[in-house]
């Protein structure tokens, strides 16, 4: 999922490979092409959290793309603290349940899959880059599909997708438009693994 970008680029890997690549979206910077194509939803914590642009983009989203909807949104959470973002699952959630979106929950240091809030549909596996790394497989799971983060790497993409992760995220991809631009590609091509990375949508 490149984030927010719908540059020629990018275009022409879903006119390519439609059923291999997404759009993440982040509420700071909104794209012309936001709904156009098969998308998520980021809350930007990583970054800086805005709430109003949050939910605007939500709202926009209910408003304009009924049919399209993203394949989840990710409930605000604390980059590297897994009880702080518990916190705020509990706080968003009954406003986040009503826009009937698919939601994800971000694991992040100190989270197990047994706490892992029964509502979230998706798990989104954030925190800092060493507990990350580390624990991928662990919330790997039949009836709930995962999501990782800031992936910019070959190793880390075939790793993710070895053990059984839905999608994964990373804007490094498009900046460093040779070496790891060709190894992407040499991935979308099949050349360097045959494993589908998008699931069927659990039930």
């Amino acid at each position: 999922m490149p984030a927010n970008n719908t540059g020629r680029v990018v275009k022409n890997l879903f006119d390519l490979y439609p059923d291999r690549i997404a759009l993440l979206l982040n509420p700071h910077e909104p794209s012309p092409h936001q709904f156009k194509f098969r998308f998520a939803v980021d809350n930007a914590a990583y970054s800086n959290f805005d709430e109003p642009k949050f939910f605007k983009l939500l709202d926009k989203i209910k408003k304009e793309s009924p049919t399209n909807l993203p394949m989840f949104v990710v409930c605000p959470d604390v980059v590297g603290c897994h009880y702080r973002t518990l916190a705020l699952w509990k706080y968003y959630l009954p406003i986040m349940k009503t826009y009937n979106f698919k939601l994800a929950f971000v694991a992040q240091d100190g989270c197990v899959l047994s706490t892992v809030p029964p509502e979230a549909d998706w798990v989104f596996i954030g925190g800092t880059d060493l507990w990350k790394v580390d624990h991928i497989k662990e919330f790997i799971a039949p009836d709930r599909p995962v999501h990782v983060g800031r992936v910019n790497s070959l190793w880390l993409l075939e790793y993710c997708e070895s053990v059984g992760v839905a999608s994964i995220d990373g804007s490094g991809w498009m900046r460093a438009r040779h070496r790891k631009f060709n190894d992407l590609m040499e991935w979308f091509k099949g050349e360097r693994s045959q494993k589908e990375l998008w699931p069927a949508d659990p039930k």
